[in-house]
């Protein structure tokens, strides 16, 4: 599916199992392949959705990879059934990662105690399978307590033991927080995950925390069908348009796209494994 005559990247972060994708899943993945992607990491974080995008993976082999999790929004869910349901799921050949978990006191009825009790057990399954983490964080726009990030960084430093020996332990994708957020993360190891909010004329701030993070620390992503960039506003979103993102990140860091996208892609693989 790759095409190099184009400039590569990857795509960190997809939700393409999402019902948005169903009449056009093969077309859209077809569209990134064209437009350079590599691989394309498929987030598959509630149980319902593990099998579907193990299914996504063998139809696209070496192009399809997975992390498999338990949102905040759904750790409900996640009792002894399906615990072990997912431990089956980060064992097979397609599984890269665990994730996303983590924190969401924005839009989630879910209260941070069960957020927590979730995210022990769920640290307990990436120490065990020794994956990488893809984390959730968010918090409120009101800038309400309790702070998820300061939670979510609290629980990771209490049961979660880092794969020793990769460059990245994992990744807080769709980084929203403040720079003191982006040190506690590359603390731990985390790659920053940056999707198309970087590209919004009103995130000033977000872009210059970034820049201070470094570019060896970033990996582009979509979060798709959310969060497109500027120019794709109000539309679902799609690993095709990765590029603009990555536009943005070479304004801030003086270099090209082309460069942008080469040094994140060397990044994605180290962040996943992948040679």
């Amino acid at each position: 599916m790759n095409n190099p005559q184009i400039s590569a990247f990857a795509e960190t972060h997809a939700h393409l199992c999402d019902s948005s994708f169903d009449a056009d899943r093969d077309a859209v993945l077809k569209a990134a392949a064209a437009a350079g992607a590599r691989f394309v990491m498929e987030i598959a974080c509630e149980p319902a959705d593990w099998p579907k995008a193990a299914a996504l993976a063998r139809e696209n082999p070496d192009f399809v990879y997975c992390a498999f999790g338990v949102h905040p929004q759904d750790c409900h869910a996640l009792d002894e059934s399906s615990l072990a349901a997912l431990k089956e799921h980060l064992r097979l050949p397609c599984a890269r990662a665990l994730g996303e978990i983590g924190f969401d006191y924005a839009r989630c009825e879910n209260p941070p105690e069960k957020q927590r009790q979730a995210m022990q057990i769920l640290c307990a399954a990436g120490n065990e399978s020794g994956l990488p983490l893809v984390l959730h964080c968010r918090n409120p726009f009101s800038g309400a307590t309790p702070d998820a990030y300061a939670d979510l960084f609290s629980a990771l430093k209490q049961f979660w033991t880092p794969p020793q020996g990769p460059a990245y332990s994992g990744v807080l994708h769709c980084f929203s927080g403040e720079g003191k957020d982006a040190r506690s993360a590359l603390d731990l190891g985390l790659a920053l995950g940056v999707n198309g909010t970087a590209t919004y004329p009103k995130n000033g701030p977000l872009r210059e925390t970034l820049k201070k993070a470094g570019l060896e620390k970033l990996v582009l992503e979509t979060d798709c069908p959310y969060l497109p960039p500027q120019s794709k506003r109000g539309k679902r979103n799609e690993p095709s348009y990765i590029p603009e993102t990555a536009q943005a990140l070479a304004q801030i860091f003086g270099k090209t796209t082309e460069e942008i996208l080469s040094a994140t892609l060397e990044n994605s693989r180290r962040l996943f494994r992948l040679g």
